[in-house]
């Protein structure tokens, strides 16, 4: 009797690139909402919870940031954005005790959402900034009180893109013109900050056919994003020569973990991660989810970093191998190196950190009015607001192709597997990748043994799903086999 043993399960985790027979044993063909934080096994992820009320119901959050101000910690909140019920004016809303309160009701509203007219936010000087790419730019020091106006901000451009970068700001692309342009603020000077619009701007390369589609900085370099090309700037010098062929088309995906001075960015070839040098494509592994991507959703994307993890929402639909699935996410475990689906029951729309009660966690933003707190609870949609339901999160595994005997065919006896609290999951096997997956059976103790199997093959194939428990894991896998005796 002999057996294949794989006690690191997933740890490397998905590849959908390489021959069946070629993945390591620690690679899955796919891993779908378990993550591989406890190394060498397969947890089913947490879900979301409902964070703060609903201010307006079936519209689209399109802005959301935690505004921190150190003079005045009263003043510190979360601000969200969403067009009011009529779709006539784009409304910013502070946290106030869990309920979504007014603070500027005469943005201009978004009828179609592309990378260049959104609200995005950044602080300085203790100042909350709004950008939109449609009028100038707003700025608030009480935005608890309701108090908007332009103080320490340009009065006669509407830029896209607003970031900090060695105490000045800069802003880029002047509404629908000067796509290429960059404005920077002189030096703070008594707590304020002045403007020369006229003199003080450089452009990033603008006979390019491109224009800038988002800032980042990365800590020693203020990175410029063009759809095809990327920059880096310190103050007085843009570097001339472009990365060649590697920008993106959406701000949102751009994350940095400063932590580690890695920033992350997608465009149509892939996710890329910078930390000097030349950026590294990151996502060969899960490329054809990457391909599966409609065009238009690249510059539609949301993302956001924690300490070991990028997550980037792909797109509310795509098909991968003939199957269709809704609201995915990628997410990529630094540490490992690896990848992993998430498939949600909400889509994304808005990623960011927010701070409440001194935790810094990821929250989001959706289609329906509503925020949510990311990697919370059991379920998807959890957290018991009104008319909202929670849902449970169905996961699924499909195993590398694992060859157990060749030329001559061993007979698999049965699969053992090591568990932590899988009394809902179902195993599946198929042989030699033919016809359809036959049940094993559910995974009810720490240690199982499936059903006597008794058929031969050269290879084994195994499938995992779970729509049950919330806190289901697998460890470890066994196959007991019997191979065949050689014919002289």
């Amino acid at each position: 009797m002999a057996n294949k043993l794989i006690p690191n399960l997933g740890s490397g985790g998905m590849n959908t690139r390489a021959a069946p027979l070629v993945l390591r044993d620690n690679e899955c063909e796919l891993i779908r909402n378990y993550n591989i934080d406890t190394v060498g096994s397969l947890t089913k992820r947490t879900g979301y919870d409902v964070f703060a009320t609903q201010p307006v119901a079936a519209r689209r959050v399109h802005g959301l940031f935690q505004y921190t101000n150190t003079a005045t910690p009263a003043e510190t909140t979360q601000v969200m954005v969403v067009n009011n019920a009529g779709n006539t004016q784009a409304v910013i809303y502070y946290n106030n005790a869990g309920t979504w309160a007014t603070s500027k009701t005469d943005d201009t509203a978004v009828a179609t959402f592309t990378n260049f007219n959104r609200a995005r936010f950044f602080t300085f000087l203790n100042y909350l900034f709004r950008v939109n790419g449609v009028q100038v730019v707003a700025s608030s020091i009480d935005v608890n009180g309701s108090v908007w106006g332009t103080t320490n901000a340009p009065a006669t451009i509407t830029p896209t893109f607003g970031t900090v970068f060695q105490d000045r700001v800069y802003l880029g692309r002047n509404g629908t013109t000067n796509g290429s342009r960059v404005y920077f603020s002189k030096l703070p000077s008594g707590g304020t900050i002045t403007w020369d619009t006229v003199t003080d701007f450089f452009d990033v390369n603008p006979d390019d056919g491109d224009e800038l589609t988002g800032f980042e900085n990365n800590g020693n370099r203020l990175l410029l994003f063009k759809n095809r090309s990327l920059y880096r700037w310190v103050f007085g010098q843009t570097e001339p020569d472009r990365l060649f062929g590697v920008g993106t088309e959406s701000q949102e995906c751009v994350k940095t973990n400063l932590d580690l001075g890695i920033t992350f960015f997608v465009n149509q070839q892939g996710v890329y991660a910078y930390s000097g040098g030349r950026p590294k494509l990151i996502s060969r592994k899960i490329q054809d989810w990457i391909d599966a991507v409609p065009a238009a959703d690249f510059n539609d994307m949301a993302a956001e970093t924690d300490n070991d993890h990028y997550y980037v929402y792909l797109s509310d639909s795509i098909t991968v191998n003939s199957v269709a699935y809704t609201n995915v996410m990628a997410v990529y475990t630094i540490s490992l190196d690896a990848w992993t689906i998430y498939t949600l029951n909400t889509p994304v729309r808005v990623m960011s950190k927010l701070i409440l009660s001194g935790a810094e966690n990821i929250y989001f933003g959706s289609s329906n009015g509503r925020t949510y707190q990311f990697d919370s609870g059991t379920a998807d949609d959890s957290g018991g607001a009104d008319g909202n339901t929670a849902v449970v999160i169905p996961t699924e595994v499909i195993t590398k192709e694992y060859l157990l005997s060749y030329p001559e065919k061993t007979k698999v006896e049965f699969v053992h597997t090591a568990a932590n609290v899988g009394v809902t999951t179902q195993a599946a096997y198929r042989m030699n990748r033919r016809g359809d997956y036959e049940p094993l059976g559910t995974l009810p103790n720490r240690f199982n043994s499936s059903r006597h199997i008794g058929v031969e093959g050269n290879s084994i194939q195994l499938r995992f799903s779970d729509s049950g428990l919330p806190t289901s894991r697998i460890e470890l896998i066994n196959i007991e086999h019997q191979p065949s005796a050689k014919s002289h």
